[in-house]
Formats: C-alpha cells, sequence, structure tokens
C-alpha cells in the first residue's frame, strides 16, 4: 500500500462518519410567524385591527383644564349665567378626562359598530360655595350598538344629535352651542344618507322609570350639499301634562295632559372661497317647558330656584369664520320670545336674549385653546322687581389635548 491509497482511504472514512453523525443531528423547528399589530385605514386614522380578528379599534380621548368665571349673585334674583359652571359669582377650575372606545367591523348588513366614552370630572376649586374637593368619579357618558342605520344605547337625543345631518346636530359653532336641548337619553333609532337627503327617527326613554309604556319620539328630515344644508326636526313628549313640576303651586291652571311638542327648522350657508366659514340660522318652537323645549336664560332666586323655563319661540344666528386651518372665531345671538314657568305650559310674556363669542386656536396639532364668553339678559319683569337688569356675564378659558 502505497501513501496515495492511505490518503485516499482515510478521507473516505473520514466522510462516512460525518455523515453518519449528520443523520442523527436534531433539527430545530422554524419558528412560528410573529402577527404585529396591523393598520385598519377603512374607518379614518387611529384604527388598528384587534389581533386574530377583521374588527377594527380606535382608542381616542382628551384632558381639558378649564378656568371660568361668571357674576350671578345667588343672593338676589338674577340671570342664570348660560356658561361658567356652578351659579355664583366668582370663578372656577375644573379637568375633565374622556375616553372613546370604538370598535368596527363590516358585515353583509353594513358596518358593526360599538362605542363606549368614558369621562370622569374635576370641579374642586372656586371662588364661590357649592364646589366640593373630591375626585370626579369615572363613569360610562355614552354607550351604544350601530349596524347599518340602526341604533340602540345611551347617546345624545337625535333631537340634538343623531350622529348624522353633520350642521343639523347640536346648536351655534361654539362648545356651549347656545340653548339647542342637549340632553342624553336611553334610545332605539334608525339614520339613512342618501343622494344628499338625511333623516333619523329615534324612540327615546320618557324618563318615567318603567311607569310608562309609551316612549318619546324624534324625527328629523334634511337636504345638504357643498352649498350648505337645510333640515327640520319634530319631537314628541309623552309624558309631559304641564303641571308636574311647576314651582309656584298657586297657579292654579291646569296644564295639557296629551303630551309636549316641538319643532326645529333650521339652515346652514356655506361661504363660498372661504372653507369652514358658514352662517347658520335655526328657528324653535315648543309648547311647554318640557324636555324638548330648547331652554332660555332664567331668572334663579336665592334658594337656586329656577322662575323659568325655555320659551315658546326662540331664534338662533351663529356665524364661524375660519382664519386660516388653526384659528377659527364664531359669534352668535339667540332671542327668545314668552317664556314658560319651568316646567309648565303657562307662559308669562316676557322675553330674553343671549350673545356670546368663541375663539378657538390650535397652536400645534391637537392641542386647542379655546375661549368662550356669553352675556344672558331678561326683559323686566315686574313680578320680580328685584331681577338684576344688567344682565349676566359668564365665559371659560380652556386647555385641551386630544389623542
Amino acid at each position: 500500500m502505497n501513501i496515495k491509497s492511505l490518503l485516499i482511504g482515510s478521507a473516505a472514512a473520514l466522510v462516512a462518519v460525518t455523515g453518519a453523525r449528520a443523520a442523527d443531528a436534531v433539527m430545530a423547528p422554524e419558528p412560528e410567524p410573529v402577527e404585529y399589530v396591523r393598520v385598519c385605514d377603512a374607518y379614518g386614522n387611529g384604527f388598528f385591527y384587534i389581533p386574530g380578528t377583521e374588527t377594527c379599534l380606535q382608542i381616542s380621548g382628551y384632558v381639558w383644564y378649564q378656568v371660568g368665571t361668571n357674576n350671578y349673585d345667588p343672593n338676589d334674583f338674577q340671570t342664570l349665567p348660560g356658561i361658567g359652571g356652578t351659579a355664583g359669582e366668582g370663578w372656577y377650575k375644573s379637568v375633565r378626562a374622556r375616553l372613546n372606545v370604538d370598535a368596527r367591523s363590516e358585515t353583509e348588513w353594513g358596518t358593526l359598530r360599538s362605542y363606549i366614552r368614558l369621562q370622569a370630572d374635576w370641579n374642586g376649586s372656586g371662588s364661590y360655595a357649592g364646589l366640593g374637593g373630591g375626585d370626579g368619579p369615572v363613569g360610562i357618558d355614552q354607550a351604544y350598538i350601530q349596524l347599518g342605520g340602526f341604533m340602540a344605547g345611551y347617546s345624545e337625543s337625535f333631537y340634538a344629535d343623531s350622529k348624522n345631518g353633520g350642521p343639523s346636530n347640536y346648536g351655534s359653532h361654539s362648545w356651549s352651542g347656545m340653548y339647542y336641548n342637549y340632553h342624553e337619553v336611553a334610545l332605539i333609532g334608525y339614520r339613512f344618507e342618501s343622494n344628499g337627503f338625511f333623516g333619523a327617527i329615534s324612540l327615546e326613554d320618557d324618563a318615567m322609570s318603567g311607569e310608562g309604556y309609551m316612549p318619546d319620539v324624534v324625527v328629523k328630515l334634511g337636504y345638504g350639499g357643498g352649498w350648505g344644508a337645510v333640515w327640520a326636526k319634530v319631537a314628541y313628549d309623552e309624558s309631559f301634562d304641564g303641571t308636574s313640576y311647576s314651582v309656584n303651586p298657586n297657579l292654579g291652571v291646569a296644564g295639557i295632559s296629551d303630551g309636549g311638542f316641538a319643532a326645529t327648522l333650521g339652515a346652514q350657508f356655506n361661504i363660498p372661497n372661504m372653507p369652514g366659514s358658514n352662517l347658520r340660522v335655526i328657528g324653535y318652537y315648543a309648547d311647554g317647558a318640557h324636555r324638548f323645549n330648547v331652554g332660555s336664560p332664567s331668572i334663579f332666586g336665592p334658594a337656586g330656584t329656577s322662575l323659568y323655563g325655555g320659551s315658546e319661540w326662540s331664534v338662533l344666528v351663529s356665524y364661524n369664520h375660519q382664519f386660516s386651518e388653526t384659528l377659527g372665531a364664531s359669534v352668535a345671538f339667540q332671542y327668545f320670545n314668552d317664556l314658560y314657568y319651568a316646567g309648565t305650559d303657562l307662559s308669562r310674556g316676557t322675553d330674553a336674549w343671549a350673545a356670546e363669542l368663541s375663539v378657538v386656536w390650535f397652536p400645534v396639532s391637537q392641542f386647542e385653546v379655546r375661549g368662550e364668553l356669553r352675556y344672558d339678559d331678561i326683559a323686566d319683569n315686574p313680578q320680580f322687581p328685584h331681577a338684576d337688569p344688567d344682565g349676566t356675564v359668564s365665559g371659560f378659558l380652556r386647555f385641551t389635548r386630544y389623542f
């Protein structure tokens, strides 16, 4: 055997041994693919897919800090301030935290949505009595389900906001909206939009705690386009009798026994070549101071008792001017004709009016600085000679961080 044969044999043996050991090696399993959170762009910004589902989720909200003031004197008969928090003469501070949880998915019947709004308010510091010092509890401010146009849950009355129809919801352009009858109820409703037309109908809790079988009813119809929108609303309060909540037991008048009605006509006109600038005009009617009455400035006595409810007729005019993408301002005026006694269908021939100014500035994205100022006044009435003839001024400065 020569050296060449020896080398070839050794190499062959080495290859055989290495192959045998390789056949006995344990193979590591392939790692499973990681399912990262995916962005869902079907419903706008901020939505993502819940892992393992086709449901899109958005978490949003805001935190605000607010300083407000009003010149209402609780020791006399004076106009109650429209904004400014608790009735009193001085200033106050408040903080609000709000968290919105919005889940949506598509079905053969339309978008299936569930919405939860959690909120807590703190009003523990002010220069007048009545403000507590404790932390505000967190509660469910709204919660509802939507499937296509169907909606059921606890939210704003459709008379205030039906979640469709754009400018037909709320009142003026300010945060407070002037006097337009904002209230939240449990409801079942349906909404639609088609070729510029929009509408809604709802059956709403009558707040009778199970003592009545008939719900309140709200119907809205409107039409909108690039020029603006027009709309009409009607509402029926089945539990209103005109005397149940009278603050004056000596009135000696019989209230209506078949419920109360309210109606609204409104229009918004967009200003050409000025995006975001528009004029809004809304007229209100109610046949009593029931839950669909638009409300109004009220005279409050030393005991904090409201002597007036809403008015029979009211007209609201509001103009918003958008100076830039980050700066806007609005002015509004509202007139009230023939105020009712609170909780009754008895009018006393007294008129009132209110005016407001609102300025909104976004110095950076998602950070808002807002200031609002309002003046409320009620016409002189010989029944209340001590009423403040100068009206009431109230307002606030607020800083809000949205997310």
